[in-house]
């Protein structure tokens, strides 16, 4: 990463996290008071207006494709490629209700924007330690009970490269809906990678593609076509690609 070009954008995202900071007490009361539709509406509404401000700053435009694919209302689990830092900008702008995000712990090293996962539903991550793994399946499914929906990236990392690169989907990434049985949605994100991986310093005047394909339903499923998932997945995602 080159720091100093960066800097104008890094203290634009600063500035926007700071906007997000209006909702806090609103979802927080919310959260305390069990009132679970008001909390998803705050939700939805913050994480749309902070994600349109990044798009509108840019110059970056989302081109969807199966929208239709899209369930009026959760809960479903998404599982999709992860190009770049703008793969969570899709959902936040085209997904008509609330979704959590599963974050690798290290986010938790940023400053005040930290607090933000758990408080719009997300939860951290640390994949080397299978005990805080489980803890992390438990309570997103524990989300996904009260109608949260949840996105999750089952590569780990992001690709940053043009060739339309897909590595391993990650098994232990699909117990969260296998658990709670919920609809998984794949979908596939192509040209993020272009917003900020590919040079290192955040561009402008872009486009990039999501696709969202049918909802797999988990209902009924046997043992054998919950472990073929993955790759099942996989394949659907790269389809796009």
């Amino acid at each position: 990463m080159k720091i100093i070009p960066n800097i104008p954008g890094a203290l634009f995202l600063a500035r926007n996290v700071l906007w997000a900071d209006r909702y806090a007490k609103k979802i927080d009361r919310a959260r305390e008071s069990g009132e679970i539709e008001n909390e998803k509406a705050l939700i939805n509404e913050v994480l749309h207006g902070w994600s349109k401000r990044i798009l509108d700053k840019w110059n970056w435009t989302i081109n969807v494709t199966g929208a239709e694919n899209l369930p009026k209302d959760g809960p479903v689990v998404f599982i999709s490629n992860h190009q770049g830092f703008a793969d969570v900008l899709p959902f936040m702008q085209c997904v008509p209700f609330a979704c959590g995000f599963i974050a690798k712990a290290e986010l938790k090293k940023i400053p005040h924007f930290a607090k933000w996962i758990p408080r719009v539903r997300g939860i951290y991550i640390d994949r080397d330690d299978v005990r805080s793994s489980l803890r992390t399946i438990a309570e997103g499914a524990e989300y996904l009970k009260q109608g949260f929906s949840m996105v999750i990236f089952p590569e780990g990392t992001r690709t940053k490269d043009e060739n339309h690169s897909l590595g391993e989907f990650h098994h232990g990434s699909f117990k969260l809906a296998t658990k709670a049985r919920v609809p998984i949605v794949p979908v596939t994100i192509n040209g993020t990678y272009k917003c900020f991986e590919k040079t290192g310093i955040i561009q402008k005047d872009l486009s990039f593609d999501v696709t969202f394909h049918e909802p797999i339903d988990l209902a009924g499923m046997s043992r054998q076509e919950m472990a073929d998932l993955p790759e099942k997945v996989r394949e659907i995602v790269k389809s796009a690609l």
